[in-house]
C-alpha cells in the first residue's frame, strides 16, 4: 500500500520525461520470473518507456537480438544500458516493494548491490519495502524507517465494521470482542486490506459459533491481503 501511494505520487508530480521512474513488485508465486537479470531488464525497459526518444543504446540493443543473433540480454548488456539510461534523467526514482517476496537473501542483495551502483554515477533515488525478517545490506547514506499500524487505530477500524456484518456477530457484544481480539493478535502491526466477511466467517468457524445466518456468497476460506510480518521502508536519496 505504501508503495503504491508513492507510486502514484510521483506519476502525478513528475509527469515530465526528465525524470525517470520504475518499479518494481515483488510478488513470491512468481519467483521463477524474477531472478536479478529479469529484474533489473524490467527496470530498463520501464526506464526507456518514459524517453520521449528511445535511446540509440536501446535501439541497438533492440535490433541485435531482434535479429536473433543471441536469445536473451547479458546482465553486462543490461548493466551498461541502465547506467547509460539513469544518466540521461535528470533524475530518476526507483521503487522495489516487497524485496521479501524474492526467493533467496543472494537474490535480494545482489539485486540491490547492483541497483546501488546506479547511485554512483547518476541522481538516482532508491525506496525498498521489506518486511524485518531480511536483512539487507543498506549503504551509509540508506534512511531506515519502521512502520507499524497503531492497535487503536486497526480495533477503530474494526469497531466501525461491525454493523456490516451478519445478525449473529452484531447480536453478541462478547463475540464482537472475541472476533477483534484475535483480529489485533493476527495483524500484530501490520498494514492490511482485509476481507472482512471471509476473515470472520473464519473466525466464527474456529469459535464454533453457527454460520448459518452468513450471507452465502460468504468465502468459507481465509483471505487476506497481507504478508505476515511487519513493514520496513528504506529510502535513499
Amino acid at each position: 500500500m505504501i508503495a503504491s501511494i508513492v507510486v502514484d505520487h510521483l506519476k502525478t508530480s513528475f509527469p515530465d520525461d526528465k525524470t525517470g521512474k520504475a518499479f518494481l513488485y515483488c510478488i513470491y508465486k512468481r519467483q521463477d520470473n524474477q531472478k536479478v537479470d529479469d529484474l533489473l531488464a524490467s527496470l530498463l525497459g520501464q526506464l526507456a518507456v518514459w524517453q520521449s526518444i528511445v535511446p540509440e543504446s536501446i535501439r541497438e540493443l533492440y535490433n541485435k537480438y531482434r535479429r536473433g543473433e543471441k536469445p536473451r540480454l547479458s546482465r553486462n548488456e543490461i548493466l551498461e544500458a541502465l547506467s547509460s539510461i539513469t544518466k540521461s534523467y535528470s533524475r530518476t526514482f526507483i521503487i522495489i516493494d516487497a524485496l521479501d517476496e524474492c526467493e533467496t537473501n543472494h537474490i535480494r542483495n545482489e539485486l540491490l548491490s547492483e541497483v546501488y551502483k546506479l547511485q554512483e554515477g547518476s541522481d538516482t533515488r532508491l525506496m525498498v519495502t521489506f518486511r524485518p525478517s531480511i536483512v539487507p545490506n543498506p549503504p551509509r547514506s540508506m534512511r531506515k524507517l519502521e512502520i507499524r499500524a497503531n492497535k487503536e487505530d486497526v480495533e477503530g477500524y474494526l469497531s466501525g465494521r461491525m454493523s456490516e456484518l451478519p445478525s449473529v456477530v452484531q447480536d453478541n457484544n462478547e463475540l464482537q470482542c472475541k472476533i477483534k481480539t484475535r483480529i489485533l493478535s493476527l495483524v500484530d502491526g501490520m498494514y492490511v486490506r482485509l476481507h472482512l466477511l471471509s476473515l470472520i466467517y473464519y473466525l466464527l468457524t474456529a469459535f464454533k459459533v453457527p454460520t448459518g445466518s452468513l450471507h452465502n456468497s460468504t468465502s468459507t476460506r481465509l483471505r487476506t491481503n497481507s504478508r505476515k510480518g511487519k513493514l520496513t521502508l528504506h529510502w535513499t536519496i
